[in-house]
């Protein structure tokens, strides 16, 4: 523990230097270490069951540290870190885009980014539908409105309406789902959202007509009792891609290394911490090897996996 306290506070201070280099503005006071004091933090509510290990792992070795983090919508998310700058980090499930590194360069800090994981987005049925195998394009006619029944799926299907169920309407899945495979194009006026990664999962496991989109941080830890219980009571649908469409894959360990699996995104750490401070802390924590390890043991990849992989394939 004491070499990894060691480690991060180097880091800390070597980042520290770095935008310290960069910074216009004036360093103020500040209460907090990277190993110790209080500081907020805003992350996206899909990969929540990830950082909460982070989190909780990073506290019992800095016990003088208080993590304040809300799990939010992706667009509840970046109004909170950007209107706010005492709000330390974002945890997205995306790049920033060029309004948002224009206003790091208003506060006199280089845009941050820190890649942390690779995670999916999954779908997830009722036990009672056979249908747990779906084509690319399937997947996007359900999306787009032009599959409403599972009859038009398999003709023998016991179910009729395809009922389409998501997190929020700010969500991350949802501009996921209408960046990469709307085109950007809206959902079906037939979706509509619960909420929350948990609330879709429950309505699933009531629902037997229902398709549920989530991220895949709330299925992927089968070393969780919680995970486990909720994967008795649904199906995780294994979809096909464009360049396989008789080959289906799992948003699994094995086919995320693979790069198979089809949805796959990238999750950051965005920083906007003046000092070495609780911020600098936690993030050189969540990506040194210590935090990397969680994320494996999470049934996600890690980023040092990724990097290699990602060398022989350049896109998803």
């Amino acid at each position: 523990m004491f070499g990894i306290g060691k480690f991060i506070i180097f880091c800390a201070l070597v980042l520290t230097s770095f935008i310290s280099c960069k910074r216009t503005t004036p360093t103020t006071t500040q209460s907090d270490t990277p190993s110790s004091g209080n500081i907020r933090i805003v992350a996206d509510e899909s990969c929540a069951p990830l950082l909460r290990i982070e989190a909780s792992t990073f506290n019992k070795i800095y016990t003088n540290a208080n993590l304040n983090i809300s799990y939010l919508p992706e667009i509840d998310v970046t109004k909170a870190f950007f209107s706010d700058e005492n709000t330390r980090l974002m945890i997205i499930a995306r790049r920033l885009n060029e309004q948002e590194k224009g206003y790091f360069g208003k506060i006199g800090l280089p845009s941050h980014e820190i890649k942390i994981a690779i995670d999916a987005i999954a779908f997830i049925i009722n036990p009672q539908n056979a249908d747990s195998n779906l084509q690319y394009q399937q997947v996007v006619d359900i999306l787009n409105g032009k599959i409403t029944s599972w009859k038009q799926i398999n003709k023998n299907s016991s179910l009729e309406d395809v009922v389409l169920v998501f997190d929020n309407q700010k969500s991350s899945t949802v501009r996921y789902l209408s960046e990469n495979l709307l085109h950007g194009g809206q959902l079906t006026s037939e979706a509509f959202a619960v909420d929350s990664n948990i609330a879709v999962i429950n309505y699933v496991k009531q629902h037997a007509s229902a398709i549920g989109v989530i991220g895949s941080s709330w299925i992927s830890d089968t070393t969780d009792s919680v995970t486990n219980n909720n994967l008795k009571e649904i199906k995780t649908v294994a979809v096909s891609s464009l360049d396989s469409p008789n080959h289906y894959y799992l948003p699994v360990k094995r086919y995320f290394y693979s790069m198979q699996y089809p949805f796959l995104r990238e999750l950051y750490i965005v920083s906007q911490e003046k000092h070495s401070g609780l911020g600098t802390g936690f993030a050189t924590y969540v990506a040194s090897d210590e935090g990397q390890r969680i994320v494996q043991r999470s049934g996600l990849m890690p980023i040092d996996n990724a990097v290699r992989i990602i060398e022989l394939k350049e896109s998803f």
